[in-house]
């Protein structure tokens, strides 16, 4: 019988991300009382989509911090669950919040979320979104 482990993404971040048309980073900072690991804001960019004028507020823990996925995760929920209550105000004045994970796929890779994770995602109720990049590395 031929078994073939399974490979996980590589590469992995997971961010907790707050956009608007009108979003001023530092609006957020100063509201949340936490400081960005990126910032963006309004208008056009030569490195995002065309028609993405939105400003971007966002907190990234990826390799740099650690290269295991979970622990990743762990620090981005914790952060978005101590100010939950914020977050939502902040969804309330028309801001888009969202969790974020993002890595490099390949062939045949797989993402798990264990059960306790997606729990809490759900709790949260912010929208969760994941994207993957096909190309091999």
């Amino acid at each position: 019988m031929n078994v073939t482990k399974k490979r996980q993404w590589v590469l992995t971040d997971v961010s907790l991300d707050i956009a608007g048309g009108d979003l001023q980073p530092e609006e957020i900072t100063s509201f949340l009382g936490i400081e960005p690991t990126g910032v963006r804001n309004p208008g056009p960019s030569k490195w995002h989509r065309p028609g993405d004028v939105d400003g971007l507020w966002g907190i990234t823990c990826n390799e740099h911090i650690t290269r295991d996925f979970h622990e990743q995760l762990d620090n981005i929920l914790s952060i978005v669950e101590s100010k939950r209550t914020e977050l939502t105000v902040l969804t309330e004045r028309g801001y888009e919040v969202v969790v974020s994970i993002y890595g490099f796929a390949g062939n045949d890779c797989t993402l798990a979320l264990q059960p306790e994770e997606v729990k809490r995602i759900a709790l949260l109720g912010f929208p969760l979104r994941v994207a993957a990049n096909m190309n091999e590395r």
